[in-house]
């Protein structure tokens, strides 16, 4: 293994991400790139693994006093993890295992996904690694139609959906290019406590994001509209048949419509008709998100 400067790896990343079978938009070089730049402010060094001359994998950790911890930022970063060619994934495990004791260090992972290769393996290293349950992050598993879609909501969401949606008729889910990311943020700073989260740095962070991923086709950043007029704008990611719901801003002017309701009713519709199989909700429980039909699941977090 070896360590690099993060804005080095970018060709080695983009080819290693491409392999990966869990990969997701959380683990893209982009990611990590406008993670360090506006919220962290700098560069960190990324570990490389290598079989004889080939790198195999990339971990975005970085060491803090004796604890080997994932690169993020508590506020924004709802799943990590690592990229690797397809196959390796037992060898770096086994290798940064061996790197934590050899240096007499301890690892703290986390969030991760419950399909993640560490969660996967963890158990093939009892006696070093522990999991423990993290945050709650919903996952509604999409079906053929939006037909056996309302048949899997109770009688009472179901009544509930259906009434919000018809009272919401005339509202239009348009699809935005990242110059509307500035719409979403407008409504978040209507909520006073979206409107603290949302630092100068975090806007940057967001733009960022919005304009990286919609150069990946990853971006899903769409605004519900009455006459033009945003109620909703809904921050989402589309990778791999997989939606993410990751933030979204309200117009407290329409709350008599559910105007989030509405906009994340139309979303799913619509994931439902370009055949996504996931709607996934993130980090949070809150309780809409099992009214829509999401599923309870937690990320991981893996001590060494």
């Amino acid at each position: 293994m070896k360590y690099e400067k993060l804005s080095r790896c970018q060709t080695l990343w983009d080819q290693l991400f491409s392999d990966t079978p869990d990969s997701s938009p959380f683990v893209s070089f982009e990611w990590f790139d406008c993670l360090s730049r506006f919220l962290l402010h700098k560069e960190p060094d990324i570990m490389l693994l290598y079989d004889k001359d080939t790198c195999v994998g990339i971990m975005p950790i970085q060491i803090n006093d004796t604890t080997v911890r994932f690169i993020v930022d508590e506020r924004v970063t709802d799943l990590t993890g690592f990229v690797y060619v397809r196959g390796y994934e037992d060898d770096i495990i086994r290798e940064l295992v061996s790197f934590i004791r050899r240096e007499r260090l301890h690892a703290d992972l986390s969030p991760l996904d419950q399909i993640n290769p560490l969660v996967q393996r963890c158990t093939n290293y009892p006696h070093s690694v522990t999991a423990e349950t993290a945050d709650m992050n919903p996952l509604l598993k999409l079906p053929a139609s939006w037909d056996d879609y309302l048949a899997m909501l109770t009688a009472k969401v179901r009544h509930e959906l259906r009434r919000k949606l018809r009272k919401g008729q005339a509202v239009r889910l348009e699809t935005c290019t990242p110059d509307a990311i500035e719409s979403l943020f407008e409504l978040m700073i209507r909520d006073a406590h979206k409107r603290q989260f949302l630092t100068l740095d975090m806007q940057a962070f967001f733009t960022a994001i919005a304009t990286c991923f919609f150069e990946k086709g990853w971006l899903r950043l769409r605004t519900a509209c009455i006459d033009g007029e945003p109620i909703a704008t809904l921050f989402a990611f589309s990778f791999h048949k997989r939606i993410y719901l990751y933030n979204m801003g309200i117009n407290p002017r329409y709350t008599h419509l559910s105007p989030g309701i509405i906009a994340i009713g139309l979303d799913i519709k619509d994931a439902i008709t370009e055949r996504d199989r996931y709607y996934d909700f993130l980090r949070g429980d809150e309780e809409y998100k099992f009214r829509f039909g999401a599923r309870k699941q937690h990320t991981v977090r893996l001590r060494v």
